[in-house]
């Protein structure tokens, strides 16, 4: 392949998708956002590990998630189920409905004012 056009390819290809600040890859079992300010919905199979970082995101998981990791400030998350949460950073919000099988999910907090709860 002519090495200008595989770098034109690219180029078209790179522009074509613009800026992006959520990134997601649900195919892949993982789903990873960053950004600041975005608000999204993820649905998770069983197997998904999910890692959110940056400040001020507002996410909602549907499905069954492996695992939870927050990083950042003031990240507000909604998890329907999972068997792990890992909040690393200060203000972050978990709230889950239910844990994986009949166990609570395993939480680890690191950093203040985080909150990992379970929904009513």
């Amino acid at each position: 392949m002519n090495k200008k056009l595989g770098t034109a390819v690219f180029m078209m290809v790179a522009c074509a998708f613009g800026p992006m600040t959520a990134v997601a890859q649900e195919g892949s079992g993982n789903i990873d956002i960053t950004g600041n300010d975005e608000t999204a919905t993820h649905a998770c199979t069983p197997g998904s590990t999910v890692e959110i970082t940056g400040t001020d995101n507002t996410v909602t998981l549907t499905g069954e998630c492996k695992s939870v990791t927050v990083n950042g400030t003031d990240n507000k998350v909604k998890v329907e189920a999972t068997g792990a949460i890992s909040v690393t950073g200060n203000s972050n919000s978990v709230t889950w409905k239910r844990g994986l099988g009949k166990s609570k999910p395993k939480i680890s907090r690191t950093g203040t004012d985080n909150k990992v709860t379970q929904e009513k």
